[in-house]
Parts: C-alpha cells; structure tokens; sequence
C-alpha cells in the first residue's frame, strides 16, 4: 500500500475552513511514480480517496475542461442549496450520528462533541458529488507502465476547497 499526498495548493494551513469550490488535480505522474517504485509489472492499481468530499475520475487534463467540469458539478449540486446536512444546529440528529462522531473524533482524541459541530463545514453538495463519481478508480499495469489512453489522465476531484 501506498499514500499519495496531493498538494491542492491551499498550503499547510490545517485549520483552512472549505472554500466551497471545485478543483481538479492530475495525479498521474504520482500514481506512474508509485507503480515504477513498485517494481509490478503486470496488474492493477487500486486507487482509493479516504476523504468523503474527494472523488477519483479519468478523464482528459485541460485547463478549460477542469472550469467546464467543475462549474457542470456546481450546477448538479449548488453549494447554497438548503441540504439538511448544512443545518448543523440539527446535528447530531440521531444516536447514530452521534455514535460516529464519538467513535470518529472524541475517541481519537481530536476534540468534544462541541468542537467537532463547531468546526464541520457546510457542505453537503460536496459529499452527494463524490457519491456520483466514486472515490475508487483501478487502472491496468500493462509492463510497468500504466494503460491509459493517450489522452486519458488520473484527476484528483476536491469537491469543497479543502
């Protein structure tokens, strides 16, 4: 297993508060560089985003497609549609929703229920458009080399700024 970090060019400001847009980012060269460190010849890379708001595509690297693309994802789900997941003063809404938070970051150490509520960005445009991409793409290793078409490359899709 390998990690790939995507520099999506905020920085390293952890606390950076989503900025509700859409950027592309090609991630082939670093995907080429992981399968080469490898050593597989023959096979599949399985690439999966750990990340609810971040989808994996395949699909041409132009700059004037990557505005095409993410204006056509803001216009399936606009970022100030009124989403009940955005209601965060009704969240947690169920002992479940409450559960995930204890066992996701009170648990961990990260904070209180309060600091999790507090810190939640309003995006829920950006996990219905990761559901309609999918976080997993798997592309053949065909003598070393990934099989991709000439004009096909590996995007990266931030759904909410990070």
């Amino acid at each position: 297993t390998t990690t790939l970090r995507v520099d999506t060019g905020v920085g390293s400001d952890a606390d950076a508060r989503p900025r509700q847009e859409v950027s592309l980012h090609n991630v082939t060269a670093q995907v080429r560089e992981a399968v080469a460190a490898s050593g597989v010849q023959e096979g599949t890379v399985n690439l999966c985003s750990k990340h609810t708001t971040v989808a994996l595509t395949i699909n041409e690297d132009e700059s004037r497609l990557r505005e095409d693309f993410a204006a056509w994802l803001l216009k399936l789900a606009p970022p100030a549609r009124p989403y009940l997941h955005n209601d965060l003063d009704e969240r947690p809404a169920s002992a479940a929703d409450r559960a995930a938070i204890e066992r996701n970051w009170v648990d961990k150490g990260m904070g209180t229920l309060e600091e999790f509520m507090a810190q939640e960005p309003v995006n829920a445009h950006a996990h219905l458009l990761a559901s309609l991409l999918g976080c997993t793409e798997s592309v053949p290793v065909v003598g070393g080399e990934l099989c991709l078409g000439q004009w096909q490359s590996i995007m990266m899709v931030e759904l909410d700024g990070p």
